[in-house]
Formats: C-alpha cells, sequence, structure tokens
C-alpha cells in the first residue's frame, strides 16, 4: 500500500523511535523449568533445567545442585538439541560437540555435546548456558534435554536426566494494521513490549549496492503483509507494522542498512513471535539474494553477533579484519 508513502516523511520520523545500539534489555516471558528426580547422597543432587525465548534467541540453562556436604566428581553433563537449533554461545566456553552414536536418536535429528568438571564442592552449584538462535527451517518441533552422570561419596557412579522441554517454530500469518506514526513510540515504550534485532553482512568479493539491498528489505517486508508507515531514504531506514492473526499480537518491524549490516529489529509483547518474525524474514531474504545472485551461496551471510557476549557488532568489517565488539571489547574476526 504506497498512500502516505509521498514526502510527509520529515514529520513522521520525528514521531519515531531510532533503535540505535538496542541496549535495553528483553524481559523474560513466563520461564519454562522441570525440575527432575532427585537422587543419591540422600536426594540432594539435582538437576535443572530452564528454556526461555529472550533477546529474539532461545537461552537453554542447565543447573546441577549439590546440596548435600560431600563432594561428587568426574561430573560430566550432556545436553541433546533438535538440529534446527544453531548454537551460538556457550557459558562456560569450553564446551564441545560430542559424536551421537544411538541410531534412535540419530533418526529423531539431535545434537549433542558436553561439558566436563573435576569436582563439584558440596553446597555448590554448576551451570552450563546455551544460546540458540532458529536456522530457517519453520514450522519444527523438537525438546531439548539434558544428562549429568557423576561418581558419589561412596564412589559410585549416578545418572540424572532431565525432563525434555518442547520447544517449536511456527511460521507467522501477518494482516496489514496501520497505526499513526505519532503512535509509534508509545508502542514501544510499553512496559510488556520486548525487541530483539538481528544483524547480518553479506561476504563478497564484488562491490555491494547498498540502496538496492535495502530496498530488498522492502520486498520482504510486503511480501509478509506487512503496513508500510513511513522511512528515511537518506538514513536507509523504514518502519513496518502488522498483527500476528494467530496470537492477535501487534509487530513492529524496523528494517535497516547500516554501516553495510543487514538489520531487522523487531518489536512486540510476545518473544516467541518475535522469534519467528526474525527467522522468517531473514529465511525470505536469503531467498531473494540468491535469486537475484547478489550471493552466491548461503555461506556468504554472516551473523554480526559477538562471540563472546552476543551483542550486535558495530560494523560488517572487510574480509578477514579486525572488529571489537563495543559492548565487551572481544577482538574477532567475521569472515
Amino acid at each position: 500500500m504506497e498512500s502516505g508513502e509521498k514526502d510527509n516523511g520529515n514529520k513522521k520520523l520525528q514521531d519515531l523511535v531510532l533503535f540505535g545500539d538496542m541496549k535495553s534489555e528483553i524481559r523474560t516471558i513466563e520461564k519454562i523449568t522441570k525440575t527432575t528426580q532427585d537422587i543419591d547422597q540422600e536426594n540432594q543432587i539435582k538437576l535443572y533445567t530452564e528454556l526461555i525465548p529472550q533477546l529474539g534467541k532461545y537461552k537453554y540453562v542447565c543447573m546441577l545442585k549439590n546440596e548435600s556436604r560431600a563432594p561428587i566428581k568426574e561430573v560430566k553433563i550432556k545436553i541433546q538439541y533438535p538440529v534446527f537449533l544453531k548454537l551460538t554461545r556457550t557459558i562456560p566456553p569450553t564446551i564441545y560437540h560430542t559424536q551421537i552414536e544411538d541410531k534412535e536418536i540419530e533418526e529423531q535429528s539431535f545434537e549433542q555435546i558436553k561439558v566436563e568438571f573435576d569436582k563439584i564442592q558440596g553446597t555448590e552449584n554448576k551451570q552450563v548456558t546455551l544460546y540458540f538462535n532458529p536456522t530457517d527451517s519453520l514450522e519444527e518441533q523438537g525438546e531439548v534435554k539434558s544428562f549429568a552422570a557423576f561418581i558419589n561419596k561412596d564412589d559410585y557412579v549416578r545418572v540424572i536426566n532431565s525432563e525434555p522441554l518442547n520447544i517449536g517454530l511456527k511460521e507467522i500469518s501477518i494482516q496489514p494494521k496501520i497505526i499513526p506514526s505519532s503512535e509509534i513510540a508509545e508502542f514501544v515504550k510499553h512496559t510488556e513490549i520486548k525487541k530483539a534485532i538481528k544483524s547480518i553482512g553479506l561476504g563478497s568479493d564484488k562491490p555491494l549496492d547498498y540502496e538496492f539491498l535495502f530496498n530488498r528489505l522492502e520486498v520482504v517486508l510486503r511480501a509478509n503483509n506487512f503496513q508500510y508507515i513511513t522511512k528515511d531514504k537518506e538514513k536507509h531506514i523504514m518502519w513496518y507494522f502488522g498483527n500476528d492473526l494467530e496470537s492477535n499480537n501487534d509487530v513492529l518491524v524496523i528494517g535497516q542498512e547500516n554501516n553495510r549490516k543487514l538489520e531487522w529489529i523487531i518489536t512486540s509483547k510476545d518473544p516467541e513471535i518475535i522469534i519467528s518474525t526474525i527467522t522468517q524474514l531473514t529465511h525470505e531474504l536469503k531467498e531473494n539474494l540468491l535469486r537475484m545472485g547478489i550471493i552466491a551461496s548461503e555461506d556468504q551471510v554472516f551473523d554480526l553477533e559477538c562471540k563472546a557476549c552476543g551483542n550486535v557488532l558495530p560494523k560488517f568489517p572487510e574480509k578477514g579484519k579486525i572488529v571489537i565488539c563495543s559492548k565487551c571489547g572481544v577482538e574477532q574476526i567475521v569472515w
């Protein structure tokens, strides 16, 4: 819908909020927490797991709690997760993938990681935190679960299994929704609103037309039925709005090109809708760029997320060049 797209943009742009560095923290929705059975050492070794949609990705926490006064040793924690999730960051960072030999597990399309601790002292806790980005697949269902093995005070091997936590992605179904630009600032400042940003860079040896790439963002938004609000052609930023038919949640999408980065900034009350919207828009943008011959494969698309803290990197650097995270200061090479 092109009405209102002509240059009455200056007044409209004054009413909008520019999301510069996206420092605001997302508030988590109801936490999905399961506790395993308590076994061994007077039922005081416990395994807790938690799955939370956060900042456009999923955060999975696995905590082994030794509530007894005696230590446990040779602790091994394994976590299985479906292949449509991409593991992007771990705490602690010394986590490694393990081979899955069980054929039944292979058929269920799981990935598996393992972390080891020499010892957990009495009344001490050890926590493993994983951050997942969904791949481009939507309408996927799966589960994340944990296993902890250790040697108790009597030198017996014990194993605790967590209950599986279900995870699923749904395709968004957007209807256009007209909203005055003057109401955008009020919408994003609402106490229940969450925000997330997806930032990518295109690794190409040939020069790229970023004016053209900015227009590709708009093509994807229109194809997904979002309503045009306004845009700043000079700053390469646009605002679109819509309502998800299934959840009845409003969604504000900002598309922008900034420092050779293509970015989606998604705002909504529902973190699950934010994740699905980011996944769907990014998938369709990649397909569009492939069809247009801008990229030869998806391997040329790089996530601009700090490997240490998860913050969005300030720019997309040249090939082999270092970029410094503006939040934690870690130097890294993207491609």
